[in-house]
């Protein structure tokens, strides 16, 4: 097993622009270059998606051509099987590796069947190949070893049935990664390669397993498969504190409902799948609400205004269940240059509904990481437009009642902490 303490930070640049910063970063760094510099990579999780968020588990081969639009895996094929775990220590993320050499899928397949825990995680249901993705990559290397960047181009993302591969979607940028050891990030160099990537207009993103969740949660949406958040402009939510080894608290929370042991709810029948993303939030503070949302990668350009929360009274008196506004405006470009701190959200969830009504909540567990820092949480959120007294002390009832259930049954404490209010009490 091997373990790395280094800054690790993805960019994203226009792929029409990616010719000009590979010659500009060539006069910086040293190009390493391979025989086979196509990468292609298989992720393994389950439709419960209960790989936790900590944890990939990836096979690996290096090819000269890319995953055709419609593949076939042969299990006789041979891939480098990787598991990597992630943690948070005293302000640092600590990255553990274990790799195996060319294995056969058909032995790679086997190995991940039988896995039944992942550190503290259990994994109820078997584990099998779910995405992969392909890419070419460019390798820089520092002249002393110490920072490298990789650039990979020609990103394209595959889902699977059984071994069949079909592209579900092709990115236009490349994306560029810094890879920076502990103590090296003031060096010249790397204020050097900052800057050209300000100069390209580069923006901070998402890891090519969180874009592939994204993609298949797009496309449940146009197929009616999974929920779209109606217009509104009041969210009622409940929040409770979660440790990262409780991960597997959430598919048990699935089982409580399958089973009728959550008094009144059950799973949603027109939204039963859980769905997995990934989003990198710029948080500004304004002094007119208690924050200012926006994305700068992907398909959204939009700002969402968060304004102070309220707690509101629940029946069982949680003292967890906020109320509050919140509003989507276009993205104004004054935003950009304001002073904001980055957040990077993974979120898995799926849908309940109140027995013999039609109201959908969402049940999300979420993990919220800044640098080295991470903030786990379960929530039930429900969103309205505009809502009656009625209407709003419903909502307000039916979200408290799950989040009790969760607190009694799992012995976990409730919480009124924002991902904003973590933040900002972050070291900058």
């Amino acid at each position: 097993m091997r373990s790395q303490v280094r800054a690790e930070i993805r960019y994203y640049i226009d792929a029409r622009k990616a010719e000009r910063f590979k010659l500009s970063l060539f006069e910086l760094m040293s190009l390493n270059s391979f025989p086979n510099p196509v990468n292609q990579t298989l992720y393994f999780n389950n439709e419960e998606h209960e790989v936790p968020f900590t944890y990939s588990i990836r096979g690996r081969r290096y090819e000269q051509k890319p995953f055709k639009e419609r593949f076939k895996l042969k299990l006789s094929d041979k891939w480098i099987f990787e598991v990597k775990n992630t943690r948070s220590e005293h302000g640092r993320f600590i990255r553990h590796k274990r790799r195996n050499e060319m294995l056969p899928l058909q032995e790679i397949l086997s190995r991940v069947k039988r896995m039944s825990r992942l550190g503290q995680v259990r994994i109820p249901h078997r584990l099998g190949l779910y995405a992969a993705a392909s890419y070419s990559r460019n390798h820089f290397l520092d002249s002393d070893r110490g920072v490298r960047v990789t650039m990979d181009e020609d990103v394209r993302y595959f889902t699977f049935e059984g071994l069949a591969g079909t592209m579900l979607g092709a990115s236009n940028r490349a994306i560029v990664e810094l890879k920076i050891p502990p103590g090296r990030t003031s060096r010249p160099l790397v204020g050097k390669i900052h800057g050209l990537l300000r100069k390209e207009n580069a923006e901070q993103g998402i890891s090519k397993k969180a874009t592939i969740f994204n993609l298949i949660e797009d496309r449940a949406r146009k197929s009616g498969e999974a929920y779209k958040e109606p217009s509104h402009n009041t969210e009622i939510k409940a929040k409770v504190a979660l440790d990262a080894e409780d991960q597997d608290i959430f598919p048990r929370i699935r089982n409580d409902l399958s089973a009728g042991k959550i008094e009144g709810f059950r799973l949603s029948d027109s939204y039963p799948n859980v769905m997995e993303t990934g989003k990198l939030y710029h948080y500004v503070q304004v002094p007119t609400h208690e924050y200012v949302r926006f994305e700068t990668s992907g398909q959204s350009r939009s700002a969402t205004i968060k304004e102070n929360f309220q707690v509101v009274q629940d029946p069982y008196r949680l003292g967890n269940v906020i109320k509050r506004r919140e509003v989507e405006e276009p993205l104004h470009p004054d935003m950009l240059k304001m002073p904001y701190k980055v957040l990077t959200r993974r979120r898995k969830y799926f849908m309940v509904e109140r027995n013999g009504g039609n109201r959908e909540y969402a049940v999300m567990m979420d993990r919220s990481t800044h640098r080295g820092h991470e903030l786990y949480q379960l929530e039930v959120e429900d969103v309205l437009n505009s809502p009656s007294l009625r209407t709003e002390t419903r909502s307000i009832n039916d979200v408290a009642s799950m989040a009790n259930y969760l607190t009694e049954e799992y012995s976990l404490e409730p919480t009124t902490l924002t991902k904003n209010q973590w933040l900002m009490s972050l070291p900058n």
